[in-house]
This record gives C-alpha cells, structure tokens and sequence, in this order.
C-alpha cells in the first residue's frame, strides 16, 4: 500500500476494512471536507488481517488525523490501540480511530448514529416495545444506544442463532435497569412481538443489494399504520422492509440517517468542526442512487 507525500498542513484519514469496493465514507467525509475547506485527504485502505497491526502502528509516525473502521476489523483494532472509549467497551467495538499526538483512542460512533435516526421519535419509543432483529456488532450499538438514550419498557432481540440473543440480552439487562431484555428465534413469539411494538430496527443484511427483495421480518408478520421501522441497511435507500413499512402507513427511517449520524459523530472527532448533514447526505444519496440505476 503507497502512501504519497503531502503538504505538512494536510493531514490523512482513511477507513480500514476488507472488500471495501463500495464503502461511502469517501464520498461523505470528502464532501464535507470541501464544503468547510479543510486540508485533509480521505483514503481507502483495503487490508488483510495480517497487515492490520502494522498499519495501525504507522498511524503514529505518520501524519495520520485517524481512521473509521469498518468490517471485519471493528473487533480487532481494540488491542491495537492505546485507549478505548466507555462506549466502545460496552459495545465491544471501534468504528472510529482518534490520534491524538501519536496517541491512538477507539471511539464507537454507531451508537451516536442509532441515536441521531431516531431522536426525532423518543416520547414514542419511552416506555414502549422495542424489536431488534440482529445480535452482530451492528445490534450490539443498536441496542445500546436504544436502552442508552430512549429507555423503552422491552427490548426483543430476533437472531436465528438464539444463543447469540441470548448473550446479548444477558449482557445489557444488568447495564440497563429501566428495560427488561428478551430473546427468540421463534418466527410465532415475533410476530405477536411486533403487533405490540412501537419501533422495529433491521440491524442484519437481509434486504442488501443484490438480495433487495427480501426482509427479516416472519411471513405472517405485519407492519402497523402507528410504528416506527429503522433499517439500518442503505443499499438500497429503499429497502424491502421499508417498502413494506410504507405502504402500511408506518413512519420509515433510512439506513442513511445512520450512516450519516455516525459519520457525523466521527468528523467532529477528527476536525473538530460542525459536520455540514445536508451537503454530506446530497452527496451520499446522489452516489445511491447512481448505483441503483447500474
């Protein structure tokens, strides 16, 4: 991997991961680097496990600002750096990487980005019914920064492997004393979940391009005229899920608010600067939408 020489002032942010072909954080930090006319340069680093370490390590000679950090490696980088936020203990995963004078802290921004897509609906989710499908590293925040920020009564994580809901509804109950946690992968126990749900995340990749005509939710499942659905996938803008959502009259919230809240979390931490959303999502869902017509 070549890094080019640059001007003293200008300082050098990138996203590790692997199979990076359509990642927009580019797209988005770039942007908004234009837009408040800010020297630094965006990059994208595509890296096998092995090459990880070094190049973490070489984010303190050189004159690296800090990285986001996307799949496989959010676990990973943990060891690797020298601090590690609350937030990201908790949720057991780095997105974003700060160097600080060659002094590298892990930040985790999804939760900010959860919080950011759904601040809008916090009286309704207070003290109400909460479905989560998912127990990734993407659930993990998700759950989080529901139980952190809007306090519902219940929260059902949905995931076919029922030991990893399990685990997660074990972990965050004691962290969470406002909402009680559950677990299933019972098609039967979901769909009466979430006649009585008031919000309804998609936190798995059921419904990404090119698989966009499916949705995580049971067959006889419906979706109500008074719920709120987040999915958390963006390719499509327009998922299956929301489609659905849509069409029952339910408020639907975009996998781009939480690209963009998490994206935003993690330019402040890297600049300093107000992240500038509107230019950052006009951007983003003009390259989403290019890439639906291809």
């Amino acid at each position: 991997m070549k890094l080019q020489r640059h001007s003293e002032h200008q300082r050098l942010i990138g996203i590790i991961g692997h199979k990076l072909a359509h990642t927009l954080s580019p797209v988005m930090h770039t942007t908004a680097f234009k837009k408040l006319n800010l020297d630094f340069t965006y990059g994208v680093m595509d890296v096998t496990p092995e090459m990880l370490p070094n190049l973490i390590a070489s984010m303190r000679a050189l004159n690296f600002r800090g990285a986001n950090v996307t799949v496989p490696y959010k676990q990973d980088v943990i060891p690797l750096v020298d601090e590690v936020s609350e937030e990201a203990k908790v949720i057991g995963a780095v997105n974003t990487i700060v160097n600080n004078s060659g002094r590298l802290v892990g930040y985790n921004t999804d939760a900010h980005g959860v919080y950011i897509s759904l601040a809008y609906y916090a009286d309704s989710i207070k003290n109400n019914h909460v479905v989560i499908f998912g127990a990734g590293g993407a659930a993990r925040a998700t759950v989080y920064a529901v139980a952190k920020f809007f306090s519902p009564k219940r929260i059902m994580i949905v995931n076919r492997t029922l030991e990893n809901a399990k685990k997660m509804a074990e972990e965050f109950g004691p962290k969470f004393k406002l909402t009680k946690f559950f677990f299933t992968n019972d098609p039967e126990t979901t769909t009466r979940e979430l006649e009585v749900a008031a919000l309804i995340i998609n936190t798995t990749s059921v419904g990404m391009k090119p698989l966009v005509n499916f949705h995580p939710l049971p067959t006889n499942a419906k979706v109500q005229k008074n719920q709120i659905v987040l999915d958390i996938v963006y390719n499509p803008i327009d998922t299956a899920l929301l489609q659905l959502a849509a069409g029952a009259g339910a408020k639907v919230v975009s996998g781009v608010e939480m690209l963009l809240g998490q994206g935003a979390k993690a330019f402040e931490l890297f600049t300093h600067h107000e992240f500038p959303m509107h230019a950052a999502r006009e951007a983003v869902v003009k390259e989403l939408t290019q890439d639906m017509h291809q």
